[in-house]
């Protein structure tokens, strides 16, 4: 069963994907990261080592933290198995960076 922090963590997510803030999928954030659009980057837990390298490589100075969720545990609230997300908003990113812990690099 979900803690207090997981139902605030996906209740903030979906919010975000239902303002039309959050990207899905590993090319959508890539292109929206090359236009300075992306101000958080979020990975399922189950990320490949080589994406996650990937997306640090494209955040560079931005914030990228590992959510607690597999992606099929993500595709039930979004409907598509994707390891990457972008947050393309400042008061969104600003909401799950107090939500999420700093992840190691």
């Amino acid at each position: 069963m979900p803690d207090a922090a997981e139902n605030r963590l996906t209740a903030s997510l979906t919010m975000c994907r239902k303002a039309g803030k959050l990207l899905l999928g590993f090319d959508a954030v890539k292109e929206a990261a090359q236009q300075g659009i992306v101000k958080l980057f979020l990975l399922s837990a189950d990320a490949s080592a080589k994406t996650e390298k990937e997306i640090r490589f494209f955040a560079g100075a931005l914030p990228v933290r590992k959510l607690p969720f597999d992606m099929d545990t993500l595709k039930c609230y979004f409907r598509k198995r994707t390891a990457v997300f972008g947050v393309c908003e400042d008061g969104f990113a600003a909401k799950l960076l107090l939500l999420l812990p700093e992840s190691e690099e």
